[in-house]
């Protein structure tokens, strides 16, 4: 007789821990992205700052922020040195975050302080490919996954890319695209196959 096991409950409690996380924040991630998408052609509509726009970046980065803490927690960067990546990212993330949130509040009208926010949110997207390197470099996440990271760190670049091409509309539709298939791709990958961030023997 042929025994089918769950990987979920034979896994040990650290690594069931880790697959709920991956799911959860998997679906979190894919979730995020599409609304920033769905929400992109609200700031070609209109000259000023779109608050609906904006509020797509932040549910966004609702999403990327427990994917960055998965890849911590996963030691996906390494268990000593290698954890810098991550909580460099969150730190540069959360204020960026803050930062979106106010925007939805006070659209073009911002006091002055919030230009520190405001240069988190590029330098934490330029920063996913130096996690993104260092993530494919240490090699605990295996196959597709160890590269996915860099692929998304990408995103700044591709979507700086389209900017110069083709102006605000270049820039929507290529940083829209590399959102679906680099962040939203990823994303379904954690929360459908979770068991992919499960370290292989010896890591």
């Amino acid at each position: 007789m042929t025994v089918h096991t769950d990987p979920d409950t034979t896994a040990p409690p650290a690594g069931r821990s880790l697959l709920r996380r991956a799911r959860l924040s998997g679906a979190a991630l894919t979730a995020g992205a599409l609304t920033w998408v769905a929400t992109m052609p609200a700031a070609e509509s209109q000259d000023e700052m779109s608050r609906i726009e904006v509020a797509g970046g932040l549910a966004f980065q609702f999403g990327l922020l427990p994917v960055i803490a998965l890849v911590l927690a996963a030691r996906a960067t390494g268990a000593r040195k290698g954890r810098a990546f991550p909580v460099v990212e969150m730190a540069l993330l959360v204020p960026a975050m803050l930062w979106s949130a106010l925007a939805v509040v006070f659209g073009e009208d911002q006091p002055g302080w919030m230009v520190v926010l405001d240069v988190c949110w590029p330098l934490s997207m330029v920063f996913l490919l130096v996690l993104g390197i260092a993530v494919a470099v240490t090699g605990r996440f295996t196959g597709l996954l160890r590269w996915q990271f860099l692929l998304a760190g990408l995103w700044f670049f591709f979507g700086m890319g389209g900017q110069i091409v083709g102006g605000d509309t270049g820039a929507m539709l290529a940083g829209g695209a590399w959102l679906v298939v680099a962040y939203a791709g990823l994303g379904l990958r954690l929360a459908i196959t979770p068991s992919i961030v499960l370290p292989r023997a010896g890591r």
